[in-house]
C-alpha cells in the first residue's frame, strides 16, 4: 500500500508530493526549466491547486531570450553549473522582490531551476543536466540551496523528461520536508524513479538549512545508496563534479583501498603520469589523474567496508591528490565510464599484484564473454596498464614481465605486454616496499 505524502513517512508518489506542497500555501516561488519541457512545472499543475504554490513557470530555450534574463555564457556553454546558478540567483531574487510585501506572514520563498540537454533527434549525444533549489527553510531566513547534476539513460527524449520530472518533483519535496535530514534528503531523491534511468554523480548544499552537514557524506552517500555510480573530491576536499575535472584530457587511475594512503601511493602516481605522458606525447598538465575506489561489495553484499571512507577520502586529499568512490568493481566498467561519449585513453596505474585479479577468470563471472568481453572493453579506447613491480618479503622482485600468469591465459597476457598495452615502470629496487608491508 502507498504512504500518504501528508503526515505518512513511507514513500509517497509524485503526485502526492506534488499536492502536499500545493496544499501549503506558504511554499511559494517560480520554477524555470531549460532543455527538456516543463516536466517538474507539469507535475504541480496537475496534482491541483498549483496556484497556491506556483507564482511562474517558465522556459527560456532561445539563446538570446536566455541571456537576456540570466546573462550571458562567454563559454558558449549553457549546461553548466553557472548557469544554473545565474537561473536561481535570478529567480530567487525576483520572487523575494515581487511577492514579499504582498503574500501571508509566515510564507517561505524558492526557486528551481534546471538546465539540461536530453536525447537529441538521431544523435548519441551525452544527456546530462543540473538542476537547482534555492529556498527558505524557515519564514523569513536567509535561503539554502540544493544542487545536483544528472546523467539521463532512458534512450527517448520523451522518457528522458519523465525522469527529469520525477526527480525535479523529488527535489522540491525533498527541500519541503527533510531539510533537516541529509540522509533522508538525499535517499528520497530517487523516489518513483526506476534504478537505471538517470544517475547522480555531484550534490551541493548550503545555507542555514545545511549547518553542519559535512558534504562528502552526502555525496558518498549517492553512491552508497546507489544513487550514482562515482563521486569526486579534489585537494582541498571539496566535492568536484567528474565531468569537468576531465573535460578534454586523459585519465589516469589507481585504484586501491588506501587503508592507510602511504607515501609510496604518491611516488606511484608521480612516477605513473610520467611514464603515460611520455607515451601519449603530451604534457601531465593534460591528463587528470587521480585516486580510486570502490565500493561494489558494500553495495551488493552490505559488508561493513565503506564506514571509514571519509577518513580514507581524506587522507588522498591531504596528500594533494583528487580522489574518486565508485561502485565499479571491475576495471573494464571504469574504463566505459570514462569513454561514454569521448574516447579517452586512459591509464591503470596499478601494483603487478593486481595483475592476478585482471587475469582471473573468476573475476568475470556472470559476464557472458567472460575475460574476453572484458578485455575488449577494458582496453576499446586505447587504455593501458600501468603496472609498478613489487619486492615481496623474500627480497625477490616481481615485474610486468614476470608475474606468472594462468597457463591458459599466458598468451593473452603475452600479446597484450607485447603490443604495449601493458607497460613495466620501470623502478630502482631501492625504493621498492616489501609486497604487503
Amino acid at each position: 500500500m502507498e504512504g500518504n505524502a501528508m503526515g505518512d513517512d513511507r514513500m509517497a508518489t509524485t503526485q502526492q508530493k506534488a499536492l502536499e506542497i500545493n496544499l501549503d500555501p506558504l511554499f511559494y516561488g517560480s520554477i524555470a526549466e531549460i532543455g527538456a519541457g516543463q516536466e517538474v512545472a507539469r507535475h504541480f499543475f496537475q496534482a491541483g491547486g498549483a496556484s497556491k504554490t506556483v507564482a511562474k513557470a517558465l522556459s527560456a530555450y532561445d539563446m538570446q531570450f536566455s541571456d537576456a534574463i540570466y546573462g550571458p555564457e562567454s563559454s558558449g556553454r549553457y549546461v553548466t553549473l553557472h548557469r544554473l546558478e545565474s537561473m536561481l540567483d535570478t529567480e530567487y531574487r525576483l520572487a523575494l522582490d515581487r511577492l514579499i510585501s504582498s503574500r501571508p506572514a509566515g510564507s517561505r520563498f524558492f526557486a528551481f531551476a534546471d538546465t539540461v540537454v536530453a536525447k537529441q533527434y538521431r544523435k548519441d549525444n551525452e544527456c546530462h543536466g543540473f538542476m537547482g533549489i534555492r529556498f527558505q527553510h524557515e519564514p523569513g531566513s536567509e535561503p539554502s540551496t540544493v544542487v545536483i547534476h544528472v546523467r539521463m539513460f532512458d534512450s527517448s527524449n520523451r522518457g528522458q523528461q519523465e525522469a527529469l520530472g520525477l526527480l525535479g518533483v523529488n527535489l522540491v519535496h525533498a527541500a519541503y520536508r527533510f531539510g533537516g535530514d541529509c540522509g533522508r534528503f538525499v535517499d528520497s531523491l530517487m523516489d518513483g524513479i526506476v534504478w537505471g534511468r538517470v544517475e547522480l554523480d555531484y550534490i551541493d548544499l548550503h545555507g542555514p538549512c545545511f549547518d553542519g552537514v559535512d558534504i562528502r557524506l552526502a555525496n558518498l552517500r549517492l553512491v552508497t545508496s546507489s544513487l550514482g555510480p562515482v563521486v569526486m573530491f579534489g585537494p582541498d576536499g571539496r566535492v568536484v563534479l567528474p565531468a569537468e575535472f576531465i573535460h578534454g584530457k586523459d585519465v589516469m587511475i589507481l585504484r586501491g583501498t588506501f587503508r592507510p594512503f602511504l607515501p609510496l601511493h604518491s611516488d606511484m602516481i608521480r612516477q605513473g603520469l610520467s611514464t603515460f605522458a611520455a607515451r601519449l606525447g603530451e604534457p601531465p598538465s593534460k591528463i587528470a589523474t587521480f585516486c580510486e575506489m570502490n565500493v561494489a561489495r558494500y553495495i551488493s553484499e552490505g559488508l561493513d567496508e565503506a564506514g571509514d571512507l571519509p577518513d580514507r577520502v581524506q587522507a588522498i586529499t591531504s596528500a594533494g591528490h583528487f580522489a574518486m568512490v565508485t561502485s565499479h568493481l571491475r576495471y573494464f566498467r571504469l574504463s566505459e565510464y570514462f569513454s561514454r561519449h569521448v574516447k579517452r585513453r586512459i591509464g591503470f596505474l596499478l601494483s603487478v599484484d593486481n595483475i592476478k585479479t585482471i587475469f582471473d577468470d573468476r573475476y568475470y563471472e556472470g559476464l557472458e564473454g567472460g575475460i574476453l568481453e572484458a578485455m575488449g572493453k577494458l582496453f576499446a579506447s586505447d587504455s593501458v596498464l600501468l603496472v609498478h613491480p613489487i619486492l615481496t618479503r623474500e627480497g625477490e622482485v616481481i615485474t610486468a614481465d614476470t608475474v606468472h600468469v594462468a597457463d591458459d591465459l599466458r598468451y593473452l597476457y603475452m600479446h597484450l605486454l607485447h603490443n604495449g598495452r601493458i607497460i613495466h615502470m620501470q623502478r630502482d629496487v631501492s625504493v621498492l616496499v616489501p609486497f604487503g608491508s
